[in-house]
């Protein structure tokens, strides 16, 4: 089976999501500029707007990628120039219950010289809180057989 060959902005956001996935903090830098961001489009439990977050060491990502069984079912991925947009479903367990958070998604990211410089996360907080199952999630994209692309 040939394997689907990618634009350089689309490569480097898809290897970043398996960096995620296989927790290798040290190769998700380098697919970051210096003065990346991230921005949560929506208001958190405690009420404030627009939370984001700066890389700019390896131990703040340690909090991200520790995670082990984190999974990303890409929907759709497209870009324009400089910017790449994925829609996704992000699934990772709850370390403690060990129930699955299955969240649909949409991420924006802008590119810089073929490296991630800032982003903006788009999803609903409530349902980033809830225990979704599959056949939940799968609702928000009726229609669509499979996924693009799975990561896990």
């Amino acid at each position: 089976m040939t394997q689907k060959k990618y634009s350089r902005n689309i490569q480097t956001v898809i290897d970043i999501l398996r960096n995620e996935v296989s927790g290798d903090t040290r190769s998700a830098l380098k697919k970051m500029t210096s003065d990346y961001t991230m921005t949560w489009v929506y208001e958190t439990q405690d009420g404030s707007l627009f939370p984001k977050t700066a890389i700019s060491k390896d131990v703040d990502l340690n909090d991200t990628y520790v995670t082990k069984g984190r999974k990303y079912e890409i929907i759709h991925i497209a870009e324009a120039k400089n910017i790449v947009i994925v829609e996704l479903i992000e699934s990772y367990p709850d370390p403690e219950t060990k129930k699955v958070y299955r969240t649909p998604l949409v991420l924006v990211l802008e590119m810089k010289n073929g490296k991630i410089k800032t982003g903006r996360h788009y999803c609903d907080p409530r349902l980033s809180y809830r225990y979704l199952t599959s056949v939940q999630t799968k609702k928000a994209f009726e229609g669509k057989e499979k996924p693009l692309l799975v990561i896990e």
